[in-house]
């Protein structure tokens, strides 16, 4: 077994060992499409819309322990075509923490965390990729690719919060993993502030303008991300229709490839901002979550 994943409940019932049944039945099905569709894109270079579709891996549900509400889920590694039988092979640790890397970075993004990609997972596959001969990942593993399975699993990490939102038979759910002999604790977590984030959207009525880095572009969609010194973050954006053309598109690129071109070169900060008009996303509670661009 390659690495396994821990699913935990706490509050309420869940310390008493007990959860509502329905609620956590689809709150298992969100995990598991979770790390399916992400450790799918790892070794097959494509997001799936169904778990399963996956190939080159199994989950297996390991048998439950005592104490507050807890699932585990373990990752059992492919050889050729041919599954391994569970247990029979020494387990892949370095594509293990690969994969845990890949599953939080999912969780954090979509709940709001803001991870910085070449900082955590972009650093991870670097490593793994040259570290000699490890078990084959795909080629195309950029933040844009992430963001459109990010698309696929959103579902599935709402789901993780239906004990709580809903039956109320949990509080928090927290997220562990273990990777050969070393466990511990993802650093995210699900509770009714990351259920409002993910759950609802408001669009505000009026205009504001923001300047920043675009840090990556996915030309097939249309989408990005834009570094906000403001915001201390990136922020996803989208063009709108009436923006869509080839000067717009231009400008947004220059900003990408002159950027990461200064970065790679060690000339330090990037500096070749992009200037956009855009309505606001908002949870309900005023936190930006992505930008529709109407001028650039």
């Amino acid at each position: 077994m390659d690495c396994s994943f821990e699913l935990k409940f706490k509050g309420k019932w869940a310390d008493q060992h007990a959860i509502e049944f329905y609620d956590v039945s689809q709150a298992m099905a969100g995990f598991e499409r979770v790390v399916a569709l992400t450790t799918h894109l790892l070794i097959n270079g494509k997001v799936i819309t169904q778990s399963p579709s996956a190939k080159g891996f199994k989950l297996v549900a390991l048998p439950p322990e005592e104490g507050s509400w807890k699932l585990t889920v373990g990752l059992v590694g492919a050889m050729g075509p041919a599954i391994m039988a569970f247990g029979t092979a020494a387990p892949d640790t370095a594509f293990g923490w690969l994969t845990k890397s890949a599953v939080e970075y999912v969780i954090q993004e979509t709940l709001g965390f803001t991870p910085n990609f070449d900082e955590t997972l972009g650093a991870q596959i670097r490593k793994y990729r040259n570290s000699g001969p490890r078990r084959s990942i795909s080629d195309d593993l950029s933040v844009e690719r992430f963001d459109s399975l990010i698309e696929k699993t959103e579902s599935g990490v709402k789901s993780l919060h239906r004990p709580i939102v809903y039956s109320g038979s949990a509080e928090v759910a927290s997220f562990g993993y273990r990777v050969g002999p070393d466990e511990g604790q993802m650093d995210v977590y699900a509770d009714a502030s990351t259920f409002e984030y993910i759950d609802k959207t408001i669009t505000s009525d009026n205009f504001s303008e923001y300047c920043g880095v675009v840090s990556s572009y996915n030309a097939n969609t249309f989408r990005g991300r834009l570094y906000i010194p403001e915001e201390k973050r990136t922020v996803p954006f989208e063009l709108g229709d009436t923006v869509r053309n080839a000067s717009v598109v231009n400008a947004i690129t220059s900003s990408l490839s002159t950027n990461a071109t200064q970065v790679l070169a060690g000339g330090g900060e990037p500096t070749k901002e992009v200037c956009f008009t855009a309505y606001r996303n908002e949870t309900k509670t005023g936190r930006l979550k992505s930008l529709l661009v109407v001028e650039v």
